[in-house]
């Protein structure tokens, strides 16, 4: 028996209880009695039907049909989570676009460039076709910041270098 449906046989239980040795003491405000009495057995009904709905009472549900059940919201992708990350810190300091954001970039641009039988690493084939932006992101011996702190990349920038990828 679930919990809601327990505590709707306490109530009713306990309200039938006090009601029955009222009338046996012969209480002389019965009317108020019978009204409290009519208030827990809807107190009783509502955890009954809250054990009905959830699910859990399985008297109102036909053997055959199962209820529908919610779905889990879905979880967000670890690396696209990374990758989010990455941009945003990228925007702020160039050690986050040269150590977070660049190895990504690389890996996407390796990727494409694969497909088109272009190594990333043969620079001229390679540079000609990603153009100056997105090659000056991931270009293989591109050395780290001197200053970490250094404003990051612009926005614009990013997004076309990104398009650029995409257009791979």
């Amino acid at each position: 028996m679930s919990p809601e449906a327990r505590r709707a046989a306490t109530v009713a239980g306990a309200a039938t209880l006090t009601l029955a040795g009222a009338v046996v003491l012969r209480s002389h405000d019965l009317e108020l009695l019978l009204h409290l009495y009519a208030v827990a057995m809807g107190v009783a009904a509502f955890y009954w039907l809250v054990a009905a709905t959830a699910g859990r009472h399985r008297t109102l549900t036909p053997p055959g049909l199962r209820l529908p059940r919610r779905r889990p919201r879905p979880e967000r992708v670890r690396e696209l989570e990374r990758l989010e990350h990455a941009t945003e810190f990228a925007l702020s300091t160039a050690f986050d676009v040269h150590y977070r954001l660049r190895p990504h970039l690389r890996q996407v641009a390796q990727d494409r460039l694969l497909a088109r039988g272009i190594d990333l690493d043969s620079d001229l084939a390679a540079a000609a076709a990603l153009g100056p932006e997105a090659w000056e992101l991931v270009r293989p011996r591109r050395q780290g910041p001197e200053d970490r702190a250094a404003p990051g990349t612009n926005l614009a920038v990013l997004r076309r270098a990104v398009r650029a990828l995409e257009e791979l």
